[in-house]
């Protein structure tokens, strides 16, 4: 995963970052506490994806939702994707790939369209 940071508020301010050449507003998890990190590419990024399991749902096969990641407001998103593993459940986004750990898997299928509700990234990274 390649994340390049753009521009940050500061350590839980929002954060501006490239992920895979699309750009997404997220939680600042990384900054120092004493200021905002410099703009460039983050070493060992992780993301700490909060999802809404009241608002995971089946899409169509027929909708015609690309995969991806589309900004509801400040640093939430509605994400389109496919079901790529049912045990564990996986979901495939596009730029990012989640385990949905609220979801029944009993419910779904390999192939099954899902579109659901992000409540925050948080930029972090992989401790090591």
């Amino acid at each position: 995963m390649r994340v390049f940071l753009i521009e940050t508020e500061g350590r839980g301010g929002t954060a501006e970052i490239e992920l895979d050449d699309q750009r997404l507003r997220v939680v600042d998890g990384i900054s120092p506490a004493e200021r905002p990190a410099a703009s460039g590419p983050v070493a060992n990024p992780r993301l700490e994806v909060v999802v809404n399991p009241h608002l995971t749902e089946r899409t169509p096969a027929a909708s015609t939702a690309r995969k991806g990641l589309e900004a509801d407001h400040g640093w939430r998103y509605r994400a389109h994707g496919e079901i790529v593993s049912v045990r564990p459940l996986r979901a495939d986004l596009g730029p990012l790939r989640l385990e949905l750990d609220g979801a029944d898997a009993e419910a779904w299928a390999l192939g099954d369209r899902v579109s659901l509700a992000i409540d925050r990234i948080i930029l972090t990274r992989e401790s090591g």
